[in-house]
């Protein structure tokens, strides 16, 4: 029984985090109309229990660290996260922050995935 609750916690939070960063993405790619806008500090805290200046303020490593504390599955949405919030930001810190966490996740996981290169191209262009 708990493990099935686990289960539909850790289910239940990718489904709400996805649609959180739907909501980023058509704010950065200009496709949200004019609608409530969108509160990506609130994401941190609502996601991650942890204040946008925490990640702000961290180092690569502690964020590395800190990634090891969540399930495997929140690592690639808190690197999405780190990722939009530095381009609407127009934040070098958070950009190479979301892309050592991308390559970390990708190499602990073994995993490839094209969306995850597009990503780094995308933060490597935006990286001034």
């Amino acid at each position: 029984m708990g493990i099935r609750y686990e289960k539909d916690t850790i289910l239940n939070w990718i489904n709400e985090m996805g649609k959180f960063l739907r909501l980023l993405v058509e704010k950065w790619e200009g496709l949200e109309e004019v609608s409530a806008p969108v509160d990506i500090a609130a994401g941190y805290e609502d996601f991650f229990n942890e204040k946008r200046d925490y990640f702000v303020r961290i180092s690569d490593a502690e964020l590395i660290t800190y990634s090891k504390s969540l399930e495997q599955e929140q690592i690639r949405p808190l690197a999405q996260l780190l990722m939009y919030d530095g381009l609407m930001n127009k934040d070098n810190g958070l950009l190479r922050k979301a892309k050592a966490l991308f390559e970390c996740h990708m190499q602990q996981t073994g995993s490839f995935s094209f969306e995850d290169y597009g990503f780094l191209h995308q933060i490597e262009k935006n990286i001034r």
